[in-house]
């Protein structure tokens, strides 16, 4: 499995990533090819290599065919969408505002003193319903279009968070241009030609202070950032500096997981350039590929210990079998049986591993109403096993995998996330089941 770990040095933008897809060795020809396949125009990508600090790394800027900047001296790209990048920023930045009518006006970039002319302008004001539409027309791989459409989905249910309105009534200005539309379905084309399976991202930098906007002050993290970050881990940035945009942050809350890179066999690094090079720190993005080996995440060796009760009362099962569970125990059934002299009784079984082995037996013992328990070794086959998360309209899901000699065998929702959705979507168990596990299909239709 090839697995892509984020390093987030300076912090994390779009065109960062990009860049650092880039440079990792997604060909940008090849990029540029597949955004032929969205139904936009009128703008080049461009990437160079570029110094920041004592890195080398690559720049990725999307700018219009004619503009004030005319051509420059790296490479030119045709048609496609994206962030900002045309301004002096510390690396892309893009917001989307939720309201509940369509109306334009201008807004400050957190990385700029004064509001900025947008890099395209006269672009519609696009709504996600618009962006969901223009993605499922595009001409784009299934998994390059899921994972862009995660992206901007989680991007749409942040915005309606923080502004309190339903993700159909989000309207995205900045966020909806080009230069943010190539930037997002640009990192998913470079993950897709380099074979990226999964992803994770170290701990964020963020900081705290205001900048301004030209809606007034505006608190760092930007909310809508703070709403895409939840459950990754976050360190000190630099005060009144916004390091990690809406649009980076919706990239990791789609479509990575938060950790520490994994072991794995390094097959390349890349590093990406944030638009300015300030003195005080690199601001740059590297990333890691590399290969995981999938190991079995249950023991081979067991020991299988089970016991017969006549005598249990039915509301003493639940705790039994979570005081199983908590001694160590990989797995408890139960089952009815009839015992000697005719009794109905229950029998319970608890697979265990040999070394937690005596602390399970003193649980049944302890818990259950049994004089003794038999122990059986055994052994077992199992699955490899990872998660991968896919988005459905109710929220995310993890989908547990099983592999046999890299095939894979099984695919399944987990059920925690699948009854969470459903509660909080007010909607039936199954039909969150059913779209999580349909959602993973298209992303893995030859798996």
């Amino acid at each position: 499995m090839r697995h892509l770990w984020l390093d987030p040095v300076g912090g994390l933008a779009g065109d960062m990533l990009l860049g650092a897809l880039l440079d990792l060795g997604a060909e940008l020809e090849a990029v540029r090819a597949g955004l032929e396949g969205l139904p936009l125009g009128g703008y080049r990508l461009e990437a160079e290599p570029v110094m920041r600090g004592p890195f080398a790394a690559t720049h990725v800027r999307v700018l219009p065919l004619e503009g004030p900047t005319g051509p420059t001296s790296g490479d030119a790209g045709a048609a496609g969408p994206g962030d900002d990048h045309a301004h002096s920023h510390e690396h892309d930045h893009a917001h989307a505002h939720a309201h509940a009518h369509e109306h334009a006006h201008k807004h400050a970039h957190a990385h700029d003193a004064h509001p900025s002319e947008p890099a395209f302008p006269g672009q519609p004001e696009r709504t996600w319903a618009a962006i969901r539409a223009l993605l499922q027309e595009a001409r784009l791989p299934e998994r390059v279009r899921e994972r862009a459409l995660a992206v901007f989905g989680a991007l749409a249910a942040a915005e309606a968070h923080v502004h309190g309105s339903s993700v159909e009534e989000v309207h995205f200005h900045e966020v909806g241009g080009v230069d943010a539309l190539v930037d997002i379905v640009g990192c998913c084309l470079a993950l897709e030609l380099l074979g990226v399976e999964r992803l994770s991202c170290g701990p964020l930098p963020v900081a705290s202070g205001t900048i301004p906007s030209a809606h007034g002050p505006l608190p760092l993290p930007a909310p809508a950032t703070l709403r895409l970050l939840e459950d990754f881990r976050l360190r000190p940035g630099r005060p009144g500096r916004e390091q990690v945009t809406p649009t980076g942050a919706a990239l990791v809350a789609a479509l990575a997981e938060p950790g520490e890179p994994p072991a794995m066999v390094l097959r390349g690094s890349g590093t990406g350039a944030g638009t300015r090079d300030p003195a005080d720190h690199p601001n740059v993005l590297r990333v890691l590929l590399g290969e995981v080996e999938e190991q079995p995440d249950s023991p081979v060796d067991i020991e299988v210990l089970t016991a017969q009760m006549d005598d249990l009362p039915g509301e003493a099962l639940p705790p039994l079998v979570e005081a199983l569970l908590a001694a160590g125990a990989l797995d408890v059934t139960t089952s009815s049986v009839a015992m000697k002299k005719g009794r109905l009784g229950l029998r319970v079984e608890a697979l265990s591993t040999p070394e937690a082995a005596p602390a399970v037996i003193r649980a049944l013992l302890t818990h259950g109403s049994t004089f003794g328990v038999r122990r059986q070794a055994a052994r077992r086959t199992v699955l490899q096993r990872h998660h991968e998360e896919v988005q459905t309209p109710f929220g995310p899901v993890r989908i547990k995998v099983g592999r046999l000699e890299g095939e894979v065998l099984q695919a399944a929702p987990e059920h925690e996330d699948v009854a969470a959705r459903a509660r909080a979507a007010g909607v039936p168990v199954p039909r969150v089941h059913s779209e999580a596990l349909a959602a993973w299909m298209r992303l893995n239709p030859d798996r």
